[in-house]
């Protein structure tokens, strides 16, 4: 019984951590296109397709995301933009401006009118909740310690 009391204590407590991970990854994630498109170079890509939004089911208009593909010194890559848009500005074979930054491991790609979408914000809650549960018993736990 003691050692299933010790297990979830743990598992509670390193909620708190996650948390607190996914609430800087909230953050990372609010400011990245930002952050790509004042650090980043810019090239031309061209619009090779128009992906349709899954979650559109209002019928209100057909939601399209287009999706870019570049070339750069390192090679070629495709950026799938997230901002699903009514109507969309783009066509199949338009050319547009689009803004990287690759460091290491790191690639991020944005269009001049791309917007962080839903993901920050779903993430930063997530953070919170975890840390509402978890930092509680992670702060008693660090105070029997002492």
């Amino acid at each position: 019984m003691q050692t299933l009391e010790n297990i979830l204590s743990y598992l509670v407590s390193g909620l708190s951590l996650i948390g607190v991970y996914l609430l800087i990854l909230a953050y990372q994630k609010k400011h990245e296109i930002e952050h790509t498109l004042s650090k980043g170079k810019m090239a031309e890509g061209t619009v090779v397709e128009l992906r349709e939004n899954p979650t559109n089911v209002d019928g209100g208009g057909k939601e399209y995301a287009p999706v870019v593909e570049f070339r750069t010194d390192h090679g070629l890559y495709r950026h799938h933009s997230s901002t699903y848009k009514f109507p969309t500005p783009y066509h199949l074979g338009q050319k547009v401006k689009i803004y990287y930054y690759i460091y290491k491991s790191r690639y991020e790609f944005a269009l001049e009118d791309d917007e962080p979408g839903t993901l920050p914000d779903r993430l930063k809650w997530w953070g919170i909740i975890f840390c509402i549960f978890g930092l509680p018993l992670l702060l008693y736990k660090i105070s029997k310690l002492i």
